[in-house]
């Protein structure tokens, strides 16, 4: 599967696993990695609104897996805020 094939069969899956009307043109691959035989991304658009998906697929078992995920916080840190020292 090329990483082309992967991001629509992510999507497609996305949209039959929140089983809504959602256009495939609406969604948007936000990263992807493909590692070991793995290819894995995560997937947001507007219908979706405060989830988010993670699509893995694995290729020894030609197996798709959805997680749906619930944004819970977004927080600003600023960077003299940051704690960098080793513990």
């Amino acid at each position: 599967m090329t990483s082309y094939e992967f991001e629509k069969a992510a999507k497609n899956a996305v949209i039959k696993v929140l089983n809504e009307n959602i256009n495939i043109s609406e969604l948007d691959l936000v990263w992807f990695a493909h590692e070991l035989g793995y290819k894995k991304c995560t997937i947001w658009g507007q219908p979706m609104g405060d989830r988010y998906a993670e699509v893995t697929y694995n290729r020894d078992k030609d197996e798709m897996y959805v997680d749906i995920y619930k944004k819970i916080s977004n927080t600003k840190i600023q960077r003299k805020e940051f704690d960098i020292e080793a513990w």
